[in-house]
């Protein structure tokens, strides 16, 4: 429909906004009271310091321009193909080839990007949540193809809190949103997308939290201890006939949760799959995008499946989600598929209301021809186009060894703003990484690390008002109205703020994180909520260019005006 009023002269930006929305689920959509997300994020190009990549990008100008182009190019295309009948010679014979020219043109940028090769299978999805399901379903479908142990399938979730929120429904292959990629609304009385699967079999997961109930961070040992143990007992299983219950086991590796850390580390998962052989699915969860460009390759040259998206570090607009594969899990995959039940249970299923035959990769033409082909998701489309604008200027025009000097340069910089203040306020999180390399130090062979550190996490305090009183602990759903206002001109309701600077810019951050679900705060009264604000690739490119100073002059405004709304909450509270 975007593409119709495309087409009748409409406004190509406000047709390419229309598409940022469409194709994913309610997240992805704008307030038409606000004009921004439930991420607190416009999805149209917009001035502002842009610090949110941990939780949902504002796209440049630049970018948005790509997708502007690619637009251009698509109804250029469907012109001609309407010509047709006057015997001219056309590139392509309808608008959905040159969609599916574009999806592998997007496939063929990403293999350059992450030295993937030919051989590695990419297949593009709505987000990140929703690339998911495509593990979970070679899990599903290893469990149920072997006859030595159970057909059931156990998911371990890590880092859980501090993933996605729909993380463990997606990796249990069950519907984690209100509205479906296809338009439709998800049924609630149906939470399997493969429900009507009749071969049985259970399906479980179990969360692991990398932190206590008090929100510290648990040391590496002890985090990969908890992976050992849940692996272990799933393993050891048994079901009423004492027959070992399950057939797979998916567990999954965070590379980056949404304040920056790792869970379980890289040897505990190289010995679980030595121990446990195919009965292990290892997925990397690398959906915050802080990596190296060649980790990817490193990672399915161990045998995992790995998930990214160009829309955290990568600075894309939200919901552009990718699942890479080697080509022997490819081929499993493909073979898996060729049982004619296994084939009946995808058609169906509900699968078909997240993905259609062109997302998927070329390299399983067994899957695709169980998919539909259409309709066209042209909103993935598009926020890829437009994430890889930044995932390419990133990697091309950034020497390796400046990349990582300018990341810590930044961290380090934000961190000691933050620090200078020396208000109750604003505290940084101690997670024990107080002490960051020297930027003058580049870490050649550690950009991932680098690009972990970059997501700065604080805790907030705030005054109510009453006299003489300590600031006072915040609320998760204070701070998400924290969040809101940051990303909001204040003098607009509030016209006596006109006169202090900070209060009218605009200052886009990650959203809060609960760092102990089950708890408000500990025995002393410290917040175990934060929010954040993170580097993105764009960032770093604008760093390269401009200088660190004149972009931690922007950090310093953002944190002015963090300062004036909680130093006045009992005037901002009000909106709640």
């Amino acid at each position: 429909m975007a593409l119709q009023a495309a087409s009748a002269g409409k406004c190509l930006r406000s047709v390419l906004q229309q598409l940022m929305e469409v194709g994913g689920d309610e997240r992805s959509m704008t307030s038409p009271n606000t004009g921004l997300t439930k991420y607190h994020t416009p999805t149209k190009p917009s001035e502002g310091i842009r610090r949110s990549s941990c939780t949902s990008n504002v796209a440049s100008m630049e970018a948005f321009d790509r997708g502007v182009d690619t637009l251009r190019q698509l109804l250029l295309e469907a012109k001609r193909i309407s010509q047709q009948s006057q015997n001219q010679c056309v590139a392509y014979s309808s608008p959905e080839n040159l969609f599916r020219k574009l999806l592998k043109t997007v496939r063929e940028r990403l293999r350059a990007v992450f030295e993937l090769s030919m051989a590695d299978c990419i297949s593009l999805f709505p987000s990140g949540t929703d690339a998911e399901l495509l593990p979970f379903l070679l899990g599903y479908l290893r469990a149920h193809g072997q006859t030595i142990r159970g057909n059931s399938t156990f998911t371990v979730v890590t880092a859980a809190g501090e993933v996605g929120s729909g993380t463990t429904l997606a990796a249990m292959g069950q519907h984690f949103a209100n509205r479906l990629p296809s338009g439709r609304a998800a049924d609630k009385n149906s939470p399997s997308i493969f429900s009507k699967s009749s071969d049985g079999g259970d399906i479980h997961s179990q969360d692991l939290c990398m932190r206590d109930s008090k929100g510290r961070l648990l040391r590496n040992a002890e985090r990969d201890l908890l992976v050992r143990r849940a692996v272990q007992e799933a393993a050891a299983a048994t079901d009423a006939d004492g027959r070992p219950k399950y057939g797979c086991i998916i567990v999954h590796m965070v590379v980056g949760s949404k304040t920056g850390q790792c869970m379980p580390s890289e040897d505990c998962m190289n010995a679980i799959v030595s121990e446990y052989g195919d009965l292990i699915l290892p997925v990397v969860d690398a959906c915050q995008g802080r990596l190296d460009e060649g980790s990817i390759r490193k990672y399915l040259d161990s045998g995992r499946v790995v998930l990214c998206t160009g829309s955290k570090f990568f600075g894309g607009p939200p919901f552009s989600g990718m699942c890479a594969m080697s080509e022997g899990l490819g081929r499993e995959l493909e073979n898996l598929l060729v049982d004619p039940k296994v084939q009946e249970m995808l058609l169906d299923s509900e699968l078909k209301d997240y993905i259609s035959a062109p997302l998927i990769s070329d390299s399983f033409p067994k899957f695709r021809s169980l998919l539909p082909q259409g309709p066209e998701n042209y909103g993935v489309l598009m926020r890829w186009i437009v994430a890889l604008h930044g995932i390419e200027a990133y990697f091309v025009e950034i020497p390796k060894p400046h990349r990582i000097r300018l990341l810590l340069g930044w961290t380090n910089g934000v961190r000691k703003l933050i620090l200078q203040k020396n208000t109750p306020l604003i505290q940084l999180l101690r997670d024990g990484d107080d002490d960051l390399p020297n930027p003058q130090e580049a870490l050649e062979h550690d950009e991932q690390s680098a690009a972990l550190f970059s997501i700065v996490s604080f805790h907030c305090r705030c005054n109510r008002g009453a006299p003489g009183a300590e600031s006072e602990t915040m609320t998760m759903d204070e701070l998400r109205h924290v969040q809101f206002l940051m990303a909001s001109d204040l003098t607009s309701k509030y016209q006596h703020l006109s006169l202090l600077g900070p209060a009218k810019s605009l200052c886009y951050i990650g959203q809060p994180v609960d760092l102990a679900p089950n708890h408000s705060k500990d025995e002393q009264g410290v917040n175990l909520h934060v929010l954040r604000v993170a580097a993105s690739a764009p960032l770093m490119v604008r760093v390269w260019h401009e200088g660190l100073e004149q972009i931690l002059a922007e950090d310093q405004a953002l944190l002015e005006k963090l300062e004036l709304i909680l130093g006045n909450w009992f005037i901002f509270r009000q909106q709640l």
